[in-house]
């Protein structure tokens, strides 16, 4: 029982076993409790939560129970232990220019060069890409006119992929929010347009878009790694790989086209090798060494910033059911000097001054 709930983040190891009308609000209590004390971040803890507050709902709905359980559970603050607003993300190194975007697709191997260029570029989160179906990609027609300005692609956002005791399944969005469309630049659309064309079933429209995979094991080479003393050197897998060309990476891949991708895989085996080979390759740029993926959404909302996209379109195509979330998350992004902005609004302020034909009118 105590093991269950220091390892609370496992709903199914802690709940599984229990009819749902012997959850009381004590063990949720105990169990929220639990997944602090054993070091659990409070967004992890609070997510957790509202899964099983979910799954009670339904059950209360059903009327297999009176009341929710998770009713009246207190849970922990998301305000940061050094006083800083949960959920803000204002570390430089979550978000990346253009042209480190450019770099890190070029060290990426193919297809998921694709991915990671979307990623960038659409704000989607990991599962979302992951669950993303050919038929999920909308691209408008080739315009005739060659002057004429092209129009956006979409992309709809209507499954995740989640792993659900080591087996892959398709499940609905984060949140109604989620379910969107999503807008592609010019530059988006030709890349998916030529991938589409490369997709082994891009005639398919249920097929994933994007494809597992398995790391095919290198050859041995019968040497071993030592340093200066002659001791054996094992050096990470992820760094292994880093020193592989992209073209080598990329035959390193055996690619299943007919399950989705399997995010854990691809973000050992490919994404954090890729960070560690744009940094090697010299492409103009440094990444940060320890760049997530999620960063690359971060670097999304950045980029919309800095369009000049307002925050409520940005909350939109990001899948944020408040604008007020993404207002927080994304604050330091919208400061400026407000120059312009009080200019604008002392000019109101003035006196008109007016051509001598002009009678004003007065009350």
């Amino acid at each position: 029982y105590e093991y269950q709930i220091a390892d609370g983040s496992e709903i199914d190891r802690t709940f599984g076993g229990y009819p749902v009308n012997a959850i009381k609000r004590t063990f949720v209590s105990e169990w929220v409790e639990g997944m602090s004390k054993v070091g659990k971040k409070p967004s992890t803890v609070r997510h957790a939560f509202f899964v099983v507050r979910m799954v009670l709902a339904q059950a209360v709905a059903d009327g297999r129970l009176a009341e929710n359980p998770c009713d009246h559970v207190r849970l922990p603050s998301e305000r940061s232990a050094n006083g800083g607003t949960p959920g803000v993300v204002d570390d430089p190194d979550q978000f990346l220019t253009a042209a480190q975007v450019s770099a890190l697709i070029e060290a990426t191997p193919w297809p998921y060069n694709v991915m990671v260029h979307l990623a960038a570029w659409s704000g989607l989160r990991a599962a979302e890409l992951a669950g993303l179906q050919v038929r999920d990609v909308e691209l408008p027609a080739v315009a005739i006119n060659p002057n004429a300005a092209p129009k956006p692609g979409l992309l709809r956002v209507e499954r995740t992929v989640m792993v659900i005791n080591g087996v892959l399944s398709y499940d609905t969005p984060k949140t109604k929010g989620s379910r969107r469309r999503v807008p592609l630049t010019p530059a988006t659309v030709g890349i998916l347009r030529d991938y589409l064309a490369a997709h082994p079933r891009g005639d398919e429209p249920g097929a994933p878009l994007f494809p597992a995979s398995v790391l095919v094991a290198a050859k041995p080479t019968g040497k071993r790694a030592t340093d200066a003393n002659g001791r054996r050197i094992v050096p990470k897998a992820e760094e292994v790989l880093a020193a592989l060309s992209v073209a080598d990476a990329e035959e390193r891949l055996t690619l299943d086209w007919s399950v989705p991708l399997r995010h854990p895989s691809f973000y050992k085996a490919v994404y954090r090798p890729a960070v560690l080979r744009a940094n090697r390759l010299d492409l103009g740029v440094k990444l940060p060494p320890a760049l997530k993926f999620h960063a690359l959404r971060h670097t999304y909302a950045s980029l919309c910033v800095a369009a000049g996209i307002s925050p409520l379109e940005i909350a939109r195509f990001m899948g944020h059911a408040k604008v007020t979330t993404t207002l927080t998350v994304y604050a330091h992004l919208f400061e400026d000097d407000h120059t312009d902005a009080m200019a604008a609004l002392g000019a109101m302020g003035t006196t008109p001054r007016q051509a001598d034909n002009v009678v004003p009118i007065r009350r």
